[in-house]
């Protein structure tokens, strides 16, 4: 905890702050420009909060204090700033793609096997699977729900909240649910993963923030932070780190030993099925 800075302590903690808190915390996370350059009463008005208020959140997250915590945010300005500069200068295009190189290995060191391993099991061994996202980040879950059924996996897919609740009411005792958000916060989603709860289906979860509300609810989570100083956590229109996380896990599905042997099963039945129809 020490070594994060003052966004991604504020982002491991959110969840544990109050309501008051939490409002002050938004105001940073959206403003972290303008809260570099605030004091204490500054912040406290500017958030709607009290002066209190702020220094108790600083504390809540670990630091001493209201400095000590505007020391660390400045800095990581600072070095965002500079990342920016030097992605527009550095080569362009060649620049942005050492930046998603950056995030693909930060993913990769940060990412629990363990979690992966038993989530490429849950997958492989399930009745049916039920991949639920919302908005733009829908089209994830059509493209895993291709790539599963080409596994043999049965799936139903769906960026339509009326739709994936149907389906999940309808699921069976071995089916599993599949969910997808960035911020972890995502309404629609979070009302089909309380539905699967509640009907005791095991959930699985890519978010860029595990300790969201959906990191909370599902019983696996693949994290998909691959940016340490990101700034845009409302407006991150980008889904590539959590595509990312499903291409490496479908990637080791469709290495492991059994579902080899499932596919090349199902494609013998289906070639004689071709060669009887031609018959």
């Amino acid at each position: 905890m020490n070594n994060l800075s003052a966004i991604e302590k504020i982002q491991e903690n959110y969840n544990h702050l109050s309501p008051t808190e939490k409002r002050l915390a938004d105001y940073v996370l959206k403003n972290s420009q303008k809260a570099i350059e605030y004091t204490v009463k500054d912040l406290a008005e500017a958030s709607n909060v009290s002066e209190a208020a702020v220094v108790r959140m600083c504390q809540h997250i670990g630091f001493k204090g209201y400095w000590p915590f505007r020391m660390s945010l400045a800095k990581e300005v600072d070095k965002h700033q500079k990342n920016t500069v030097d992605t527009e200068t550095e080569n362009g295009l060649q620049g942005i793609f050492k930046r998603y190189s950056a995030n693909m290995l930060n993913i990769a060191d940060n990412i629990d096997v363990e979690t992966v391993s038993k989530c490429v099991k849950l997958l492989r061994d399930c009745d049916q699977v039920h991949l639920i996202a919302s908005g733009n980040t829908a089209p994830i879950v059509e493209h895993m729900g291709f790539r599963l059924g080409r596994l043999g996996v049965r799936n139903t897919f769906s960026g339509v909240a009326d739709y994936y609740m149907n389906q999940i009411n309808l699921a069976g005792v071995n089916d599993i649910v599949f969910a997808v958000s960035q911020s972890g916060s995502t309404k629609s989603v979070l009302d089909g993963v309380t539905l699967a709860r509640q009907k005791g289906l095991k959930i699985i979860a890519i978010t860029a923030y595990k300790n969201s509300k959906l990191g909370e609810l599902a019983d696996y989570v693949l994290e998909s932070k691959g940016d340490f100083s990101r700034f845009d956590f409302y407006k991150n229109y980008s889904h590539l780190c959590e595509m990312a996380v499903a291409e490496a896990m479908l990637d080791l599905l469709t290495a492991d030993e059994k579902t080899r042997a499932i596919v090349q099963e199902k494609s013998t039945d289906m070639l004689e099925i071709f060669t009887d129809m031609k018959l």
